[in-house]
């Protein structure tokens, strides 16, 4: 890490003189599996503001308020998206730090976009800016040597003792200080990962919305992916922590510890604050949005709202009467995590599910009228080619509006993670010459494939076969004739270009994999699909005016 001399020994630093800035800065979160594993497909990313961050900025706006911090602090919000490159953001924040003593950067810092974004901070002076970054990556691995501070865990606490006490005598002293990492004159502190339940009693509202409205973040334009997108404007929103389940390859729970539910009517002000700037529905990103404990009111107040709206849900609590209440509340698509209709890979994922109550919760969703975006798994140590093409036999049988396919990816920390390194001795060298320091994905071990800079698992399918499998999956699932009938039912119509052309895509991906495919099955199931593609030409001739980027 930086010592944070370099900062008290300047003379150019101090928390003392006045309010402090805080530059927000979301960076690196669009690099994402979907573009490394075909380029093509990063014009379907998503885009829209960090969560944790706005909520950052309106703890720090609570705090002051109660008089737990000396000033007030004048906040901004940068989004990489608005600049040419990453040095004229750099420069920009340098820029709007320069006029007060006290400059802080906090920065939400993503596995595959580490790299990025230390070559991005590497622009600013780091003794006249400190650099804190959080999230997922670096609780797990908060070893970093490009910032000065590191918080593991929930940040709140940890941004308000640095705003009250950074580079005094008491920094890094007491409970608010236990998730800080950082280093002065060569001496290591390391803190804890740390869970707080802040979410449950934050003010109304919970996130500083008004921070992405200006021409200086990118107003108006957050945009999901076409096949989770509902309504003309909709916003990100969450209204609770962490996931009670404890699958293998997730890290959520070790970022947020047990699962909070905000109460609703702080909920209600939340919703009624996020509407005042035109939005018309919500995706709620929760890790599952029917663990909150209070469901039953909470959809009721969606139903008062009269509002659509998307979630994330576990397959195990869906039930035909729960379908229809939440379709009534506005519900409109469900991202369900149904990962297999293999049990064997629900009980190594640690799932806790059935392939029974997948199933049923996929027709149970389906027939409320809300569409159903699976996300689906492959790649674990047991799977073989023949399998998982058996397994995409059964999903292809259920009426699925969109197939989330992932290969299993041993990230960092998790589960996965560990069981991998047990078997892979080349997963120490994820870090600086085999040591903790700067652990993320390293390409030029592992590749540039999914997953992105780390190895596979599956014992007998190499992870070149495993690519080859998920672009089969791919192209099986959205080139049918029937699928192409679910998905104008679900798809709204200023995005209905978008999906057909994410269809001629996977068509063109077809034809390409039936010449470069090295697996015999894959090969002759993609020439038979392309031939029945042929055999429907004049179906699927409406692709064809939709192709784009051929």
């Amino acid at each position: 890490m930086l010592d944070l001399s370099l900062l008290r020994d300047s003379g150019s630093f101090s928390i003392d003189c006045g309010s402090p800035r805080l530059a927000l800065v979301h960076h690196g979160f669009r690099t994402t599996q979907l573009g490394a594993t075909d380029k093509r497909q990063n014009k379907y990313a998503a885009r829209y503001a960090s969560l944790g961050l706005l909520n950052l900025a309106r703890s720090a706006q609570v705090d002051f308020e109660r008089g737990l911090i000396p000033f007030q602090p004048e906040i901004q919000y940068f989004d990489e998206d608005n600049f040419t490159d990453d040095v004229e953001l750099a420069k920009v924040i340098s820029d709007w730090l320069r006029p007060v003593k006290a400059r802080f950067v906090l920065v939400s810092l993503y596995s595959l976009a580490f790299e990025r974004t230390k070559n991005m901070l590497s622009n600013l002076n780091p003794e006249e800016v400190c650099i804190m970054v959080g999230g997922a990556h670096p609780t797990v691995a908060p070893e970093i040597d490009f910032v000065h501070l590191v918080a593991r865990g929930e940040g709140g606490n940890a941004l308000r003792h640095v705003l009250s006490l950074f580079l005094h005598p008491e920094f890094g002293i007491g409970n608010e200080a236990s998730g800080l990492c950082f280093m002065l004159d060569g001496r290591v502190q390391m803190g804890e990962i740390v869970f707080d339940k802040s979410l449950e009693d934050i003010p109304s509202p919970a996130f500083s919305y008004e921070l992405i409205q200006s021409d200086t973040s990118f107003a108006g334009q957050s945009r999901e992916r076409w096949w989770k997108a509902v309504g003309k404007s909709q916003q990100i929103y969450i209204c609770t922590q962490s996931c009670r389940a404890r699958c293998t390859f997730c890290s959520t729970y070790l970022i947020h510890g047990k699962l909070v539910s905000r109460p609703v009517e702080l909920i209600a002000g939340d919703i009624e604050y996020l509407l005042t700037f035109g939005h018309d529905s919500v995706q709620f990103h929760d890790d599952d949005l029917l663990q909150h404990e209070s469901l039953y009111e909470l959809l009721d107040l969606l139903s008062k709202f009269n509002i659509a709206w998307t979630c994330n849900a576990r397959s195990e609590v869906i039930t035909p009467e729960l379908a229809h209440r939440m379709y009534d509340a506005g519900c409109r698509k469900v991202f369900l995590g149904v990962e297999s209709l293999d049990q064997r890979s629900l009980n190594y994922y640690n799932k806790a599910t059935t392939v029974e109550m997948n199933i049923n919760a996929v027709n149970a969703l389906n027939g409320s009228g809300i569409g159903v975006i699976c996300g689906y798994i492959i790649g674990a140590p047991h799977d073989t080619v023949e399998s998982i093409l058996s397994d995409l036999d059964r999903i292809l049988s259920l009426p699925i509006y969109f197939l989330a396919t992932a290969i299993l990816t041993p990230d960092i920390g998790t589960i996965e993670y560990r069981r991998a390194l047990r078997r892979i001795p080349l997963l120490q060298e994820l870090g600086n010459d085999g040591t903790k320091m700067n652990i993320r994905p390293r390409p030029e071990i592992f590749g540039t494939s999914a997953p992105y800079g780390l190895p596979t698992v599956a014992e007998t399918i190499s992870k070149e076969e495993l690519n080859e499998l998920y672009s089969l999956i791919n192209c099986e699932f959205f080139v049918r004739r029937e699928y192409i009938n679910k998905m104008v039912k679900y798809t709204s119509n200023d995005r209905l270009g978008e999906a057909l052309s994410w269809c001629s895509l996977q068509k063109l991906k077809a034809e390409e994999l039936a010449e470069s495919s090295t697996l015999a099955l894959v090969q002759e199931r993609t020439v038979q699909l392309l031939q029945k593609i042929d055999a429907d030409y004049p179906y699927y001739g409406v692709l064809s005016e939709f192709a784009e980027d051929r």
